[in-house]
């Protein structure tokens, strides 16, 4: 489990609001995959959880990228680019455990994989990019 208290905080309130319920799906995701262990697989709420939280990060995705653009971030796409490669992560492993319905492989993901990018990625992308847009002025509305 991902423990919020111990997630970095950035320079920006929505990021960290972003972070917080990425973390909360997240667990979620963790328990129902955890559960396996008890022999206690659904595959559908697995399957909801997942979506859910690939519907969450195009969306906390989104609105970093849109705040990127508004403040012309050096290194927009670097980070842009990120983000895509993990929603295309994320889509295919939605789409395997569709398709096979795998424990081992989507244990792995969300249990090591995903948590140990989501605090990398805190630390260091999203911190510079937040204290870009805090030192812009931002958040800005758009």
């Amino acid at each position: 489990m991902i423990d919020f208290n111990e997630v970095p905080k950035v320079a920006v309130d929505f990021m960290n609001e972003d972070h917080e319920e990425a973390t909360h799906i997240t667990n979620s995701l963790q328990t129902l995959v955890g559960a396996a262990d008890n022999g206690e697989v659904n595959p559908q709420g697995i399957s909801d959880t997942l979506e859910e939280l690939l519907t969450h990060c195009r969306e906390h995705f989104a609105r970093e990228e849109a705040q990127m653009q508004k403040i012309n971030f050096p290194p927009y796409h670097i980070h842009q680019s990120e983000h895509q490669r993990v929603l295309d992560e994320m889509t295919q492993v939605l789409e395997n455990w569709r398709k096979h319905e795998e424990i081992a492989t989507l244990k792995q993901y969300t249990l090591e994989i995903l948590p140990e990018w989501f605090v990398s990625h805190i630390e260091s992308m999203d911190s510079v990019t937040a204290m870009f847009i805090a030192r812009a002025g931002g958040p800005f509305e758009l």
